[in-house]
């Protein structure tokens, strides 16, 4: 399953701290020997110029304009201006797998993926600069998770003051989770980047998140010149995966993530409130049809609502392929997932019809392109599927790289 390859998910949790540690120990050690042998890191390695860069693992594609643009495994960033005929490739200043991208306008982007990475472009994406990295993240959760135990401890004191034993249970469980919050920070920092962005969204040129693997929430308000730590903002105390961001209304945002987490503001991100979810299992993606929105994730699950989001109801699509991301297009709206599944819904999201793509290689991302076909990209890298869903003769080619 695609998913595991480039997301943590709840199997990962399942393991427990304890295991989850273990792994990080014998990667420091894997990590350790393969410094002795020349391994450079690569954060600050830039992505290799390579004519196969279409035919590789891409995890994200978005439209600047009249552009396509894709990311992926070792930095990959390939942008199309032909409604992904012919690629070129960007340049890119780490060779970390990157796992989204979004544009704000033509010129305005960024990419987000593992090691805690976030670049930015304002060329349309022929070239991208890094904002920030997995080491920067650490430092901004340990000093946010010490101010929430002060804060922890403070409350513990007056509840005691106070005599009341309800307030001093509740303040001393909260100081008992801050404290654990705390202790995995500084362990996560002690360790390096480990973490990865799965998701970025932007409002405008100046405000936006990235969101992630364990609850990581991060907000910026001058373009990503700076970026904060605002989990603390989040009902997620169990620092859930965040998966996905969508807008659904004017100054609504949705967050999914794993265990049937759905979150939402209605104030551009300031309040977060957890919102009645219709499934247990992982949530991968939101896409808005102006009045109706469908929810997916896990197993072929598909829900839809008329609300802007807020109640939901199961969509049977005869599937149980997991979906990974969908596009909201002129004819169809499309959804895509594992072993090459494809499921179109109509104008009104009403019926829908499903398909599998040749070869049956999962696919992550999809984006409609000016003519109206999509462009879909995942383990076998493009693919382009005509306005009903269906394989078009490929042809793709790559431009010849220059740096």
């Amino acid at each position: 399953m695609l998913f595991n390859l480039v997301r943590p998910g709840a199997a990962a949790r399942a393991a427990g701290a304890s295991g989850y540690r273990q792994i990080l120990v014998i990667l420091m050690v894997c990590i350790s020997q393969l410094a002795h042998a020349g391994w450079k890191d690569p954060l600050d390695t830039p992505s290799a110029s390579t004519s196969k860069a279409h035919q590789t693992l891409l995890l994200d594609i978005t439209r600047a304009g009249q552009r396509l643009i894709a990311v992926g495994g070792h930095g990959h960033i390939i942008y199309s201006d032909d409604n992904g005929n012919s690629w070129q490739q960007g340049r890119v200043p780490v060779s970390v797998t990157l796992t989204a991208v979004y544009f704000s306008s033509p010129q305005h982007g960024w990419a987000v993926g593992h090691d805690g990475v976030i670049l930015a472009s304002t060329d349309a994406g022929q070239s991208w600069t890094r904002q920030f990295d997995g080491y920067s993240a650490n430092k901004s959760i340990v000093a946010a998770a010490k101010l929430k135990k002060e804060k922890a401890e403070a409350r513990l004191e007056a509840a005691e003051a106070s005599e009341n034993d309800v307030a001093i249970e509740e303040a001393e469980m909260a100081l008992e989770n801050a404290t654990y919050a705390m202790e995995d920070a500084e362990y996560d920092e002690s360790t390096g980047s480990t973490k990865p962005f799965l998701d970025v969204w932007f409002y405008d040129a100046k405000r936006g998140f990235a969101l992630g693997a364990y609850g990581m929430f991060f907000a910026t308000d001058d373009g990503g010149n700076s970026w904060n730590d605002v989990s603390g903002r989040l009902p997620n105390a169990e620092r859930l995966h965040l998966n996905s961001i969508a807008m659904v209304d004017n100054r609504s945002l949705v967050v999914v993530g794993e265990m049937g987490l759905i979150m939402r503001t209605d104030d551009l991100g300031k309040t977060w409130r957890k919102t009645p979810s219709p499934y247990e299992g992982s949530f991968f993606g939101l896409v808005n049809a102006g009045e109706q929105q469908l929810l997916f994730g896990l197993r072929g699950h598909v829900f839809s609502s008329a609300d802007g989001g807020i109640a939901w109801s199961e969509v049977m699509t005869g599937s149980e392929q997991t979906l990974l991301a969908g596009i909201v297009g002129r004819k169809n709206t499309l959804l895509v997932g594992n072993a090459g599944s494809v499921i179109l819904f109509d104008k009104a999201l009403k019926n829908s019809r499903t398909l599998i793509i040749e070869g049956r290689k999962a696919s992550a991302a999809a984006a409609e392109t000016s003519d109206g076909s999509f462009v879909i990209v995942g383990e076998a890298g493009v693919k382009r599927l005509n306005a009903d869903g269906e394989l078009i003769d490929q042809g793709i080619s790559m431009a010849a790289g220059d740096f």
